[in-house]
Order: structure tokens, then C-alpha cells, then sequence
């Protein structure tokens, strides 16, 4: 599938990273409404095979109320009440059955699970509240998933229900479960065909077409006659194919980073997310003074880095975040596939990859390659519990909904020659910066996994011939750093919805509510009145990510620290590199703490250790270089205030030597700050300002 494949979609699950609570989440009242208290989780993203990493919900409630567990008086016998996964949230659980074939109703029948959060004032609900966080592939009742959930719309629980319903051959829905596939027990091709080999004649009962269908039988099954329809990522197709099938049960629609074209032709679709790398890489570098001022042209940089690998690319030894050796290669594939595309984490990578191809001019190799060990993924791999995460059901509904280059009649190998007969007429530029190889490789393209697949009938389409939009109240939103879902497949989106509003967000990545509090508060905000409001929160990145200018082999060739105004600063211009180069190794510790296992070695030479808190993160650093001749000894800490403290020892033939204290914020909403350094190099006063991004 896309780039990363099978695992990359996780990222159209929320991005939010909500961690529950080892303690008993609940005050249990036996009939009346219950109180949930939320864990506020770890302080930075959860990372999926310490590669992906979701940011945390974004301006999410921590104590939510809720109704009583109990079925809807207008739930129908259709319903078969059923036990709740997990830990008990105070939600009540069931399955619909439907026909696993539509064209055969009296078949085989299809359990479709779900899990209903009642509202708390009296009456009867102004609607359920339905939420998809996309894959395909991801269950939607998962703990991840419902705490998400929660938090997004805790405050609509006053008159509205929340209703999750896990989409067929995922969740507990009929699970598919590939077990070579879903385990990595055989090399990633062989166990994408054996997957479509056990699936058979039902690879093509899975398109987002037959789980709308499946959506509506839950509905009606519990009596709701209104829904409010919130879908991100690949959540917006089954938004779009419930929209276009019973536009007339929708109250209001929220469409999050969504891909929700009526046809999901996979070509063009590669194309605009290749074009997007270029301006989410200049926005990451732009939006912060450290870089934007090495980098003032970002944009012909990147460019220009992908000729240059392109016509020459590199190798050699790199640790990944966790310390892990790996021998590497960099070229344009490799720097498309996995350095830029899908970011780890809040944009590390993104926010390095100018300052270490300027590196790489200089012969300097060892940035570009870190980045490469650190976005190394491979196919296959360990996916875990398929009920979590099904990677057959994200082939499976992938495969049933796109638009190919060839005939599924054809066999897998025609079907592959009809790919690359595609290809080849395509213009060259037409994934520019990028070659027509590089975008298809199969580390990045989008269909090469599907030519394995059985579709013996057609699927189910997302949207039939001739079906109409409905006229609902619609919010569209889409970060101006996605390259993922980038704006040009959301503004596909937003005409086809006749009453819709597109909001761009400012600073956000993938599915904006995990980035942004303006995005979460709009989304609330909109289901409980139907009317988008005041936008102008959106305008405005909630936070400027950290991002590197310059990485200096010595610290001679670092930017120097400005002179703090209000100090009494009596360090010479070399003590003053020395500093940046010192402040660079702790945030580069803790850039890598977000990314990996808090084990790691630091750039140049040298080692750190991170123990992750819920209210804090505490690095400890071991002679460690960012700079050759500056090794930082000392103790970093990072708050769930965003408040940044570190006592450092220098040493080293770039410095005189002694000790310094950091102060600041890191990683904070609002503007961009300064880092204050106090302290003696030398045996001479610090006090100096960098900048915190």
C-alpha cells in the first residue's frame, strides 16, 4: 500500500496519545450517570514499533460524565447485548449481524460489534455521535481509540450518545486475521498473497461500501434516527460512503484530513502527497527561527537535496533511536519513503533534513544517515493483536476500494506489467521532485501490494454511480503539514459536500485534532451546534516545532549564542558556540527520547539515558557530543508544563570548560522562546539566550 504500508495507516487512527490509567478509572453509580477520569498519559507520543508516533489529544478533557450502561429504549431485538472489551468504561456493548454477502442475505452473517457511551440529561439524545479514526485496518473500540473518543467529545456527552462500531474484518467484527501476514512469518510479498489466498472469494466483501451499510444496521438496530458523523484519515471514505447512501440520518458531519474521494484512484493520489513533502519540509524549517535563518529558501533546498541523492547517494553505519547499529543507504527512494514521508514523531526528522543534507555538502555523512536508521521500517514485522490492528483488513478494504491500473481479471503478473505500463506514460515530472522510480518504489506505492489480491466481484464502491451528497452541516479540516492526506485530496473533498467548511490548520500534521486545541475545541464545537463559528484559531500553528539550522562538525562552526541582555555575560564568541552546540546535545536527547527507547548514543560520540514519567522526562546525558570537540555530561528534565531544566558539564577541546544551567520551555504552545544559560566556562560568567525551536 502507501508508503510504510501497512503500517503507516495507524496514523489515521487518532493522533492522540492517551494512556490509561493502571487505577480504577470509574466511580461506579449503580443507575445514574458515571464519572471517568482520564489518564493524562505520557507527555509526548506514543510510538507504534518505535517508528510511528502519535501526538497526544490536543486540548482533550480528562474527567468525562457519562449515562448509565444500559441500551436505548429504542434499541430493537436486532441487538445482541455483549460484553465490553477491556477495562470497564462505563459503556455498554453488543453486535448487529449482518450478511457477511449481500447477495446472499440469508448466508453466512457478520457480527458487528459496537460500543455505546450514553449521554447524561434527561430525554432522549439529539443523536449518537459516530467516530471513525480510519486505517483501514484499525478496530474502533480499542482502549486508543475509546479513550480518544472520550476525550474529543466528553463535553458533547450531555445530550448525545457516543456510538463506535468496528468496521467489518476488523475490531471484533469478524476479525481477519492473516496470521503470516499479521506476525511476520514469512517475507512481507509471499504473505500478502497467501493472506489474499486464505481470504479467497471474500477478499472483495470489505469495501467501505458494505461497511456503510453495516454502519446503518447498527444505527437503525439501536433506534437512532439522527447521527453525527465524525471520520479522520480513512475515516472520511466511510464518512462519504454513509453520506451519499443516508444523507437523510445525518445531523452533521466533521471530515478530518479525510480521504473521501468517490474513487480512490491511487496514482494521481501518490502524486500530490510526493508534491506535499516539499512544503511540509519548508513550513517545519520556515516556522523556526533556528532553521529558517541557515535556510531561507527551503523549499529549492529540498529540491535540491533530492537531485543531489538522486545522483549520488550515500552509505554507512548510523544508530537508530534506540542505539541499534544499522548499515544504511540514502537515495531517493529511501529519502522520499522514509525520511520524509510520514515524519517520526512531532516532526523530527522534518524539521533536521536541510541542516543535514548542508552537512552532507560538507562531507559530513553522519546526520543523513541517523535520519535514515531512524526511519528504517520494515514490512515485516510484528503487527500485534489483530483486533487492534489488522493488516488483512486494511488489504482487504484498501484492494476492494482502489482505482488500479488493471484489470482485476488479469493475473498478478499482467497485473503488475499493466502498473508499470501505467508508469511509464505518466510525464516525468509528474511526481517532481521526485523520479517516476523513485515515487513507485514499493517501500512508497500505494497499489503494488494489492496485485496479489482475489476480487472475483466487484466490491462494494465507496460511492455508487449517481449517488448525491447530502445538504448536512459539513467541517472539513486538513493540516497545512500533512503529507500524508495533503490539501490536495482534501479540497477534492470539501466541493462534493454542498454545505460544507474548510478549515485549514496551521502547524498541524496528520488528523489534526492529535495536533492542534483549536481543531479539537472546533470539532466539539461543531457537533453540538452544527456551525463551524469562529475559525481564526486555526490560523495560528498552536506550537513551532523544534528544528536544527546548523550541525556543526566543531563547535567553531556553530551559530553563537546571543548575549543575554539582562545578565552579566563574560564569554568570548568560541564559549558562546560552545554553548549552542551543548544545548543542541540535550534537545537532540530528548528529540531522540520521543522517537525511541530513551537508549541511545548521541550524535557525535557519547550516550544518554531517558526514564519517561507521566509528569516528567529525565535524560541523563554521558559525554555527549552533538559537536566533536563539546562532550555534555549532565541531567536534562522535561515537565508535562513544558518546562525545561539542565545542569551541564563541558569539556572538550572546543571549550574552555565548567558548568552551565539551562532554563526555558520546550516544545510550549505559543510563540517561539529562548532557552537562558547561566553558569562559568572558564572560570568566566554565562548568561546567554538560544533559541528553544
Amino acid at each position: 500500500m502507501k508508503a510504510r504500508a501497512f503500517v503507516a495507516m495507524l496514523l489515521a487512527v487518532f493522533a492522540a496519545d492517551v494512556t490509561p490509567s493502571n487505577a480504577s478509572p470509574l466511580n461506579v453509580f449503580s443507575a445514574g450517570p458515571r464519572l471517568i477520569k482520564l489518564s493524562a498519559g505520557s507527555m509526548l507520543p506514543q510510538c507504534i514499533a518505535g517508528q510511528v508516533c502519535l501526538p497526544r489529544v490536543a486540548g482533550g478533557a480528562s474527567t468525562i460524565v457519562v449515562g448509565p450502561p444500559v441500551l436505548p429504549a429504542t434499541a430493537t431485538r436486532a441487538v445482541r447485548p455483549g460484553e465490553c472489551p477491556g477495562q470497564n468504561l462505563g459503556a455498554v456493548c453488543g453486535t448487529v449481524d449482518v450478511p457477511l454477502d449481500r447477495n446472499d442475505p440469508n448466508g453466512r452473517q457478520l457480527p458487528i460489534f459496537f460500543e455505546l457511551f450514553t449521554h447524561v440529561n434527561p430525554g432522549p439524545p439529539v443523536s449518537a455521535i459516530l467516530v471513525n479514526g480510519g486505517g483501514p485496518g484499525g478496530g474502533t473500540t480499542d482502549a486508543f481509540d475509546t479513550y480518544v473518543a472520550l476525550q474529543l467529545f466528553g463535553a458533547d456527552l450531555d445530550v448525545h450518545d457516543l456510538l463506535l462500531v468496528d468496521d467489518r474484518g476488523r475490531g471484533f467484527s469478524g476479525t481477519i486475521d492473516c496470521k503470516p501476514l499479521q506476525h511476520g512469518l514469512e517475507p512481507f510479498l509471499k504473505s500478502v498473497a497467501d493472506c489474499a489466498s486464505q481470504l479467497g472469494p471474500r477478499a472483495s466483501l470489505y469495501g467501505t461500501g458494505d461497511i456503510a451499510l453495516d454502519v446503518d444496521a447498527v444505527r437503525a438496530a439501536l433506534g437512532y434516527e439522527l447521527v453525527d458523523f465524525y471520520g479522520a484519515s480513512y475515516g472520511g471514505a466511510d464518512v462519504t460512503a454513509y453520506a451519499t447512501r443516508f444523507g437523510s440520518h445525518l445531523r452533521s458531519i466533521v471530515l478530518d484530513a479525510p480521504t473521501g474521494a468517490p474513487n480512490r484512484f491511487v496514482i494521481p493520489e501518490m502524486s500530490r502527497e510526493a508534491h506535499s513533502e516539499t512544503r511540509m519540509v519548508a513550513l517545519a524549517c520556515g516556522r523556526s527561527p533556528t532553521c529558517g535563518a541557515e535556510h531561507p529558501e527551503p523549499a529549492a533546498e529540498y529540491k535540491r537535496l533530492v537531485d543531489e541523492i538522486a545522483a549520488h547517494p550515500i552509505a554507512g553505519q548510523a544508530h537508530d533511536a534506540s542505539g541499534n547499529t544499522l548499515n544504511v543507504r540514502v537515495d531517493e527512494a529511501t529519502l522520499l519513503a522514509y525520511i520524509t514521508h510520514n515524519p517520526t514523531g512531532r516532526f523530527v526528522g522534518t524539521g533536521e533534513i536541510l541542516a543535514a543534507g548542508a552537512s552532507m555538502r560538507r562531507g559530513d555523512n553522519a546526520p543523513l544517515l541517523r535520519l535514515e536508521a531512524e526511519s528504517q521500517f520494515s514490512f515485516r514485522t510484528n503487527y500485534g493483536n489483530p483486533t487492534v490492528f489488522s493488516v488483512g483488513a486494511q488489504g482487504a478494504t484498501g484492494c476492494a476500494d482502489f482505482r488500479v491500473p488493471w484489470r482485476w481479471s488479469d493475473s498478478p503478473s499482467r497485473r503488475l506489467e499493466e502498473w508499470e505500463e501505467a508508469i511509464r506514460d505518466l510525464p516525468t515530472d509528474y511526481f517532481a521532485p521526485f523520479s517516476k522510480s523513485a515515487a513507485t518504489a514499493l517501500s512508497y506505492a500505494e497499489a503494488i501490494a494489492c496485485t496479489d489480491w482475489e476480487l472475483p466481484t466487484p466490491a462494494n464502491p465507496i460511492v455508487e454511480p449517481g449517488a448525491k451528497y447530502p445538504d448536512t452541516p459539513t467541517l472539513v479540516l486538513d493540516g497545512d503539514m500533512d503529507d500524508n492526506v495533503p490539501f490536495g485530496d482534501v479540497l477534492r473533498v470539501v466541493p462534493l459536500f454542498p454545505n460544507s467548511t474548510f478549515v485549514p490548520v496551521a502547524g498541524s500534521g496528520h488528523v489534526t485534532v492529535g495536533w492542534s486545541a483549536c481543531a479539537a475545541e472546533l470539532t466539539a464545537r461543531f457537533i453540538e451546534t452544527t456551525t463551524p463559528g469562529d475559525t481564526s484559531c486555526a490560523s495560528t500553528p498552536q506550537l513551532i516545532f523544534p528544528a536544527v539550522g546548523r550541525f556543526a562538525l566543531l563547535a567553531k562552526d556553530a551559530v553563537p549564542a546571543e548575549i543575554d541582555p539582562a545578565g552579566r555575560n563574560r564569554v568570548d564568541l568560541q564559549e558562546r558556540k560552545a554553548v549552542t552546540v551543548a544545548v543542541a546535545a540535550a534537545i537532540d536527547a530528548l528529540q531522540r527520547s520521543t522517537i525511541g527507547s530513551g537508549r541511545d548514543f548521541c550524535l557525535r560520540s557519547g550516550s544518554f539515558k531517558t526514564s519517561y514519567g507521566s509528569a516528567q522526562w529525565e535524560s541523563h546525558l554521558a559525554g555527549c557530543a552533538f559537536a566533536q570537540d563539546v562532550a555534555v555530561t549532565g541531567r536534562v528534565s522535561w515537565e508535562s508544563s513544558y518546562s525545561f531544566d539542565a545542569d551541564l558539564a563541558l569539556s572538550g577541546a572546543g571549550t574552555a570548560g565548567g558548568r552551565i544551567h539551562v532554563s526555558g520551555t520546550w516544545e510550549a504552545p505559543g510563540p517561539v522562546g529562548f532557552f537562558h544559560i547561566s553558569g562559568e566556562l572558564g572560570g568566566l560568567e554565562v548568561s546567554l539566550l538560544v533559541p528553544n525551536a
